[in-house]
């Protein structure tokens, strides 16, 4: 999906007569999870909440002139991103939003004040639209979001505070992670994602499969200081996009020509050491990683205008035609 498709979607169903729909993501005893209606006055609640998430997606997205829709996979450090879910792979967490329909939904069981326990509460889907359209939300819920009975609350009256007498009290504010329109699932919060949806694991997977891709090319002097890298969770990240996003390796770009750019392009001349041969890239220090990964992913650019160099991580490709 591009981005202007994916402004437009939003703005169909949000500017078009919709209701909103809450339901709560339980987790069990077992650790599995479950999914149940959360029953909202519809005098004053539910509208306030939906016109919460309509400001909030109008800023976010379709009312957002910067907005760039990224695939997940080449993820940068670029503000004012989204990013679309390009992986084969879905972390269980993600499951409830990814299969879901509300045509199904309406038929769950309602949220019991009897037999449930907000204390199980893991996150919220919010369905916005109609029964025939509409876009699925989902929030992580924080334990510091709910507000327990037996807590000393004070609010305001007239000119005093009063203690606020009241059952367990759920805060939600106008932000999400997730958004599923039609088949498209949008990542919104990239660090919230990676940290809560068990994304790491997913990342540290696919980190392993680079490093074998690095060691198929022979490269390296020591494929084994890019193993033991991967502890790192912030170099795992950045190893785990080169898969997808090295034009390096999928061109199958002679080891030779790669030497011999490390050494007469600027930014990258005396990053590297090298074996003794010279025929391989020596890892020996920080910089010479975190280097080599901006390497891979074809970083170092030259204008053809004015024939000089940057280091560009926001790399669009723009075909002939267009």
């Amino acid at each position: 999906m591009r981005t202007e498709k994916l402004k437009s979607e939003v703005k169909n169903i949000i500017s078009d007569v919709c209701s909103i729909k809450l339901f709560f993501i339980l987790k069990n005893e077992d650790k599995t999870l479950s999914c149940k209606i959360a029953d909202l006055d519809n005098k004053n609640t539910d509208t306030e909440l939906k016109n919460m998430f309509i400001d909030y997606l109008k800023d976010t997205i379709s009312n957002n002139d910067e907005l760039s829709l990224c695939k997940l996979s080449t993820a940068d450090e670029r503000t004012n991103a989204v990013y679309e879910y390009d992986y084969e792979e879905f972390p269980e967490e993600i499951g409830f939003i990814r299969n879901f329909d509300i045509n199904e939904a309406i038929k769950l069981e309602h949220f019991s004040f009897k037999e449930d326990n907000l204390s199980d509460l893991y996150g919220y889907i919010i369905y916005l639209g109609t029964m025939d359209k509409g876009l699925v939300m989902f929030k992580k819920h924080y334990p510091i979001t709910l507000i327990k009975k037996g807590s000393f609350l004070l609010c305001k009256s007239n000119k005093r505070f009063v203690k606020f007498d009241g059952d367990d009290i759920i805060r939600i504010n106008g932000t999400v992670q997730l958004i599923k329109v039609k088949d498209t699932l949008v990542v919104i919060d990239i660090k919230s994602f990676e940290k809560n949806f068990a994304f790491e694991t997913l990342i540290h997977q696919r980190a392993e499969k680079t490093i074998a891709e690095i060691e198929n090319i022979d490269l390296l002097e020591d494929i084994q200081v890019l193993k033991d890298s991967t502890e790192d969770p912030a170099y795992a990240r950045k190893l785990s996009k080169v898969m997808d996003n090295s034009p390096i390796i999928k061109l199958n770009i002679p080891n030779e020509k790669i030497i011999k750019f490390t050494q007469t392009t600027p930014g990258l001349i005396g990053k590297f050491k090298y074996s003794e041969d010279g025929k391989k890239i020596r890892l020996d220090t920080k910089v010479s990683k975190t280097a080599f990964i901006k390497l891979l992913n074809d970083d170092f650019l030259r204008s053809e205008l004015t024939e000089l160099y940057y280091a560009s991580v926001a790399k669009d490709n723009v075909s002939k035609v267009e």
